[in-house]
């Protein structure tokens, strides 16, 4: 992979860069007037359809974030992701879908209900998989695997996904002038139709963009895995769009909604799948044991792997050691991510063992024993103080000091008969054994008690 330029996917230096700026000002230009117009008619409906489809997309849009499989993708390309699918794409939509309903009124001599079927997907899809063409283009959004394609084209149809439920329900509550169209409208197209819309389908072709750029696999067979998403993509939205299965609203669209689905879980595993696999052959051959070792890896394979995990560390040690705990398995998945991403003589593989020691010793301190579980044992035959104590404190006392009396008195007969013959050599042994600092104190930065005595001690 290309070495980045920058960590920003804002790489003005990239001509892809500044391509997606116009591209964004024209669709902003273009979509502007429309949401200024729909707030100005009908104040009431417009906001409450602005706050209801607001809310919806930065909660799913968070929710998606927080359910990465084992990487966190960067905040600030995932804002742009769904900023290009909220304005960007619909922007240019609505310019480029009338004029295909027009071609296809002109060359069907008048206009039909499976208008929406072909027009829409082959306007809405392309857009939003282009979007996530230009991401992985730019070497600062790291869109490096199936994976990071898969993330970004869901982010990409949820930003489109509620541009347009916004402006179809101030449509149609324009034309009810009442404020439960727009709650209607947010039921039936947020929850009942939007777990497989424009997310999915994305999600689709986004996976397989990710595959395009990541994969060492022939180019031919990349190509192709493209082509075939795009056109499953399309079909799917074809399917949903055309007036077949007239059940009701409800019905049809469950109906429909459910080869999406089934699809979208598909391309969901596969993903997962090829991102594991990768993941434990780095853990395998590519990183040292002492940092990531293969049973590490067993134990990091899956959410719900590492969920247990969290749980029992939870159990046995507390809250706190979990959440220690968490922040270890997302610094070995970081040590896997970079070392597969960047290499081992990357920086960012070092920041990333740097973190992992951090995380280590933050789990070494969240588990181990409390401070008062080593206080030294009181030795067996220590009894409670009784009267008697003072008297026995005095005594041995006197005791002790009779006894470096004798000390003191037998010290110079001792030198003479037992100790070598004082000399140059001799002299400089005790005066290095006096001067030389005690390294238990060195350490700590200050002279402890018993350096006092030294001097003493050498003497003798």
């Amino acid at each position: 992979m290309i070495a980045p330029r920058t960590s920003s996917v804002l790489d003005f230096r990239h001509p892809v860069m500044w391509v997606g700026m116009v591209l964004f000002a024209a669709g902003a230009v273009r979509l502007a007037p429309a949401v200024v117009t729909v707030l100005v008619d009908a104040p009431g409906p417009g906001l409450l359809a602005f706050s209801l489809w607001t809310a919806y997309g930065l909660t799913l849009g968070l929710l998606v974030y927080r359910f990465e499989m084992f990487e966190r993708r960067s905040l600030r390309t995932t804002a742009v992701a769904f900023a290009s699918g909220a304005v960007l794409v619909p922007g240019i939509a609505m310019v480029a879908s009338p004029a295909l309903h027009g071609i296809l009124a002109s060359l069907r001599g008048g206009t039909s209900e499976w208008d929406s079927a072909i027009a829409a997907p082959l306007v809405e899809e392309p857009l939003k998989m282009l979007v996530v063409v230009a991401l992985a283009l730019i070497p600062g959004a790291r869109v490096r695997n199936a994976s990071d394609g898969l993330f970004y084209g869901v982010v990409v149809g949820l930003g489109f996904q509620v541009t347009e439920n916004f402006l179809y329900s101030t449509q149609w509550s324009a034309q009810g002038t009442s404020l439960s169209v727009v709650m209607q409208t947010f039921v039936l197209r947020g929850f009942v139709t939007g777990l497989w819309s424009h997310a999915t389908y994305t999600a689709i072709t986004g996976a397989a963009v990710g595959f395009f750029f990541g994969s060492t696999r022939r180019l031919p067979t990349r190509t192709l895995t493209v082509v075939l998403s795009l056109g499953a993509a399309m079909l799917l939205h074809g399917f949903f769009n055309s007036p077949l299965l007239n059940l009701g609203v409800v019905p049809a669209a469950i109906i429909k909604g459910i080869p999406v689905l089934v699809l979208g879980l598909v391309t969901l595993r596969w993903v997962h799948l090829r991102e594991r696999s990768a993941l434990g052959a780095d853990a395998r051959d590519l990183v040292p044991d002492e940092h990531v070792s293969p049973a590490d890896f067993a134990a990091l394979s899956s959410r719900r792997v590492r969920q247990r995990a969290r749980s029992r560390m939870a159990a046995q040690y507390g809250t706190g050691a979990a959440i220690a705990f968490g922040r270890l398995q997302r610094a070995q998945l970081d040590t896997l991510i970079t070392a597969h991403d960047d290499g081992l003589e990357s920086a960012r593989y070092v920041q990333a063992l740097q973190e992992l020691r951090y995380a280590r010793k933050d789990v070494a301190a969240a588990t181990a024993p409390p401070a008062w579980l080593d206080t030294p044992d009181l030795p067996d035959d220590a009894t409670t103080p009784s009267a008697d104590a003072p008297a026995a404190a005095d005594a041995e006392a006197a005791g002790s000091t009779e006894s470096d009396a004798l000390e003191t008195a037998e010290l110079p007969l001792t030198r003479a008969r037992g100790a070598a013959p004082m000399g140059p050599d001799s002299a400089a042994v005790d005066s290095v054994d006096a001067d030389a600092p005690d390294p238990m104190t060195t350490q700590a930065g200050h002279p402890s008690e018993e350096s006092a005595d030294q001097p003493r001690d050498a003497e003798r």
